[in-house]
């Protein structure tokens, strides 16, 4: 499995710095991922640094215009990326001669028709037609599918096989930005006491508890079962003695017997403990 910067997806499209700063949190993300959980190398071409980022300057030109804390670690970050080795063109995998096109133009020579004969993937910066999906590449001879990534969520969501990203933090990633926030999950209850089956369960479950309109939706859906946890007697309460004892926990369905506790704050639902065999739901 190999990795390729596009720079066919950094072509001006920028305003300015700042916003181009502010659109590459998502690929300097991955690109820290795909560091600190593999050795997998991240190939990009010798001259990537004169790729656009506005219309008039290209990442060579970046400066400090005055910008935050966060925005000049990611801006480090990429440039520590972009100038580094390994370079693709420096040993092609595929004959640069040949023709290979995309949407019926010619990207021979690119980043997209290497990722395309190494079966590797592309790292492509905010641009529509780049953003988590596959793309069709077609060569003279063959066709090619090369998947384009461009948020942590595509890349965990489909290359967990190769960063092996503990199945907390996978839940944090895939549901980042959602009502659902999966920070909270302790330890002793978490995700780790889940089959593989059950926890794709509790995956699906969770993103359709996202997809919903509203709260009153979700409440209404009968597969969920989202419900306000009663237990019947003091003694029996999950939460007794802990620091949530407080809050007003609500469950989730996620299979048969399975639930998942938490409870809302604000617009989020803060999951806290799983359950396998429905014990604890039965007494609530």
């Amino acid at each position: 499995m190999e990795f390729l910067l596009n720079e066919k997806s950094l072509c001006g499209q920028f305003q300015d710095v700042r916003s181009f700063l502010h659109a590459t949190k998502s690929i300097v993300r991955c690109i820290d991922l795909i560091h600190q959980n593999t050795d997998i190398p991240i190939y990009k071409t010798m001259n990537f640094y004169d790729c656009n980022v506005t219309k008039d300057e290209t990442l060579c030109d970046l400066k400090c215009y005055g910008l935050t804390d966060e925005l000049l670690r990611f801006k480090s970050s990429l440039d520590r990326e972009i100038y580094e080795k390994p370079h693709w063109d420096q040993e092609p995998a595929h004959d640069i001669s040949q023709k290979f096109f995309w949407n019926e133009e010619d990207i021979s020579a690119t980043s997209i028709a290497e990722a395309a004969v190494k079966k590797g993937s592309l790292l492509s910066f905010d641009l529509d037609v780049f953003n988590d999906k596959e793309l069709l590449i077609q060569s003279e001879t063959k066709k090619y599918i090369v998947d384009s990534i461009n948020t942590p969520q595509y890349l965990v969501k489909n290359y967990n096989d190769y960063l092996n990203v503990n199945r907390k933090k996978y839940l944090q990633i895939l549901f980042e930005d959602t009502r659902i926030d999966c920070s909270t999950i302790e330890e002793k209850y978490g995700v780790n006491i889940l089959e593989k089956e059950e926890f794709e369960s509790l995956i699906k479950s969770l993103k359709k508890f996202t997809e919903h309109e509203s709260w009153e939706s979700i409440a209404l859906d009968d597969g969920l079962e989202y419900k306000k946890y009663t237990p019947k007697e003091k003694e029996k309460n999950w939460f007794k003695g802990c620091k949530y004892s407080e809050k007003t926990i609500m469950k989730i369905r996620f299979s048969g017997k399975m639930r998942c506790f938490g409870y809302r704050k604000g617009d989020k639902f803060k999951v806290l403990r799983l359950e396998r065999d429905h014990r604890v739901s039965n007494n609530g």
